[in-house]
């Protein structure tokens, strides 16, 4: 039997992002090129899957060598340390938002001044936002581990510097005055939406290395199959399911060598 080895399910189940919220497909930049190297690669793991569903189960067919791995650890653990600073100052700005919301409930602050308020916070979370985004593409275009996606990542940074500029831009804006606060939040929400769009393209890009990591192992190891084990693996019978998440843990901490 020829070896076949999947990890099942890691691309797109990465939801929460490097900013911690879900993410949507609003218009904006075109970012085709990485969406279809992407594409390829879910396209493959397609493949594999319908492999996988004809291998043989009768009495006395060849045991299966079986692994797991935990990709949702993975990407907490590996990833999103890579911008801890940028997310702790993203939370930072979510909770004055909350504190502020919470003083005009209580009558603490006037409606006016509240108004204004809010929309400088917004302004500075997305600012915030920005920052995690902008982090996180630099660091994964400077790494060797992402040379074959270092084209695309480039041309996703060009694409949303100009989008970040404006997001300063209404920043600066909302220090001094606004005239029309209708136009100032859909301004900010379009700006959101494309960013929201960029995050979700950094996490399929990190569940992507997530995936090819995972089988790299399993090639090298002799795995058939290798399972995601959130809302897959309902049990286990050890030793014959093996986790495999330490062993690309550790080959995807190389992804961002310590300086």
């Amino acid at each position: 039997m020829d070896e076949i080895w999947i990890v099942v399910g890691v691309l797109g189940a990465l939801i929460l992002g490097f900013v911690g919220g879900m993410v949507f497909g609003p218009e904006s930049a075109d970012t085709a090129g990485l969406a279809k190297d992407l594409e390829a690669l879910q396209a493959r793991v397609q493949s594999l899957e319908e492999k996988v569903a004809t291998l043989p189960t009768a009495p006395g067919s060849p045991s299966l060598k079986i692994g797991v791995v935990d990709a949702e650890t993975l990407f907490t653990r590996v990833f999103l340390p890579q911008v801890a600073t940028e997310r702790s100052a993203l939370q930072a700005k979510a909770r004055a938002i909350q504190d502020l919301q919470a003083k005009y409930a209580q009558g603490q602050i006037e409606a006016d001044a509240y108004q204004h308020q809010y929309a400088k916070l917004q302004a500075e979370y997305l600012q915030a936002q920005v920052q995690v985004n902008m982090s996180m593409l630099d660091k994964m275009i400077a790494s060797p581990g992402f040379a074959d996606l270092r084209g695309d990542l480039q041309q996703l940074k060009d694409q949303a510097k100009p989008l970040a500029d404006q997001v300063d831009a209404l920043a600066k804006q909302v220090q001094v005055t606004i005239l029309d606060y209708t136009t100032f939040f859909n301004q900010l929400q379009q700006l959101q939406s494309a960013f929201q769009q960029v995050d979700q393209l950094l996490t399929q890009v990190a569940a992507t290395k997530i995936l090819e990591i995972s089988q790299q192992v399993a090639q090298e190891q002799g795995y058939d199959i290798v399972l995601r084990t959130k809302d897959v693996v309902m049990y286990q019978r050890a030793p014959a399911i093996s986790d495999l998440s330490s062993e690309v843990e550790k080959r995807l901490r190389n992804l961002f060598p310590a300086k």
